[in-house]
């Protein structure tokens, strides 16, 4: 299985940069809710899979007693580690989901925020159920992507990624190796290594900042993909998303909001 493609996905200086600058922290109230399913108010170890540059990571700092950060992607997990400095009880591994190098039942709680799909889930859910402790709390967590905004920034968006998967399929190479986001709970629930399992929504509300909306939409793997294979900004219609959005007047109300899926499954 070709899971090195996931990796190569999110590598080169100047994209992983622009990752970090500009994908949204998560809603601090998703974290409360794992602890209160875990009903501890602070966990010993986190592990969070998938971790890119730590922002899904740090949020955790001060509800962990240590937190381990696992990213296959070495230049990511550089920037990831040059952030360690700033929260002690913070480590980063090199590492894929389905072999995590960290002793059994070690986890109170396992995260993956905006990584599940890139992971597979029969080998990845078998080595969290070795890592989580009994009771511990497994996190699934993803953006709905676009954020809200209005229908001109959205449907602007969407075209943006419309045309990419096009430019993708004219490639006719496998590029990623990926899993339906719909599926996540069905095989959470299949895996039979839960006795708890349940699907929800959070929300988290920014002032938008255009800059802030293109960004979000740049940091996506899909165009980088495409990037990287030699299309130039104006094939994909970055160029044309860009000038669009900058046209394009501020809402009455100047707001930014990302909108999430939450799946907490208890062991």
């Amino acid at each position: 299985m070709k899971l090195k493609l996931n990796a190569e996905r999110f590598t080169g200086e100047e994209y992983v940069n622009l990752y970090d600058k500009y994908r949204p922290n998560p809603p601090v109230e998703i974290i409360h809710q794992t602890l209160n399913y875990l009903n501890k108010p602070k966990a010993d170890l986190v592990i969070d899979l998938g971790c890119g540059t730590g922002i899904s990571t740090e949020i955790w700092s001060d509800y962990a007693e240590e937190v381990k950060g696992i990213e296959p992607s070495q230049e990511m997990i550089t920037i990831a580690k040059n952030k360690e400095r700033k929260k002690s009880n913070i480590n980063y591994l090199s590492g894929f989901a389905h072999k995590i190098p960290l002793p059994s039942k070690s986890a109170d709680v396992i995260s993956c925020s905006q990584s599940f799909h890139w992971m597979e889930p029969i080998s990845t859910l078998n080595e969290i159920n070795r890592t989580l402790k009994e009771n511990g709390v497994f996190l699934v967590y993803d953006v709905i992507w676009s954020p809200s905004v209005n229908f001109e920034y959205e449907n602007s968006y969407f075209k943006l990624f419309e045309r990419a998967k096009e430019k993708t399929k004219e490639l006719n190479e496998t590029i990623s190796m990926h899993w339906s986001k719909k599926e996540h709970l069905v095989n959470i629930k299949k895996s039979q290594y839960f006795k708890f399992s349940k699907e929800t929504f959070y929300h988290k509300t920014e002032r938008l900042s255009k800059e802030q909306f293109i960004g979000i939409a740049l940091s996506q793997g899909g165009l980088e993909a495409l990037l990287k294979r030699g299309y130039t900004k104006d094939e994909i219609g970055i160029t044309k998303f860009e000038k669009e959005i900058n046209s394009f007047e501020i809402p009455f109300f100047e707001e930014i909001t990302y909108n999430y899926v939450a799946i907490f499954s208890i062991k």
